[in-house]
């Protein structure tokens, strides 16, 4: 198997670095291109009036974002580091479905991601988010404890 795109799924929690340093351990072996992507699933916020959300909400979508984008920032800059190739998105809505979704749209060959993950969003998302990524992705998975 030839491995040159390589997708790292991170989100916000401690463990995620776990996950990252193995994304970029198999991408310097593999000489492979690194893919890092978060995705937020706001919909664990309800149903939010998008003319005026609350302080409360505001205040929390601005926290997982950043620190969202300081978990993608951090994959960035160790990529720089290893002289790894690297790129960095940020999407939103289902987990699995949208990891998927990029996975395919972007020819990735492996896919490097949490087997949980305790996240702003929800608790344990990446369990069942792992679960459905390597149960419905056409590539190989790797799934880190």
């Amino acid at each position: 198997m030839i491995i040159r795109r390589i997708l790292v799924a991170l989100d916000n929690s401690n463990f995620a670095n776990k996950v990252m340093f193995q994304a970029l351990e198999l991408a310097k072996v593999y000489q492979a291109q690194l893919f890092a992507v978060s995705v937020i699933d706001y919909s664990v916020l309800g149903e939010i009036d998008e003319s005026s959300p609350s302080p409360v909400i505001t205040d929390k979508i601005y926290s997982w974002t950043n620190s969202f984008q300081e978990m993608l920032d951090k994959c960035k800059q160790l990529a720089g580091v290893f002289g790894i190739e690297h790129y960095q998105t940020m999407l939103s809505g289902n987990p699995a479905k949208e990891i998927i979704k990029y996975a395919e749209e972007n020819n990735i060959d492996l896919i490097v991601l949490g087997h949980v993950g305790k996240t702003g969003v929800a608790g344990l998302l990446l369990g069942s988010v792992s679960q459905k990524v390597s149960a419905h992705c056409k590539c190989s998975v790797v799934i880190v404890k």
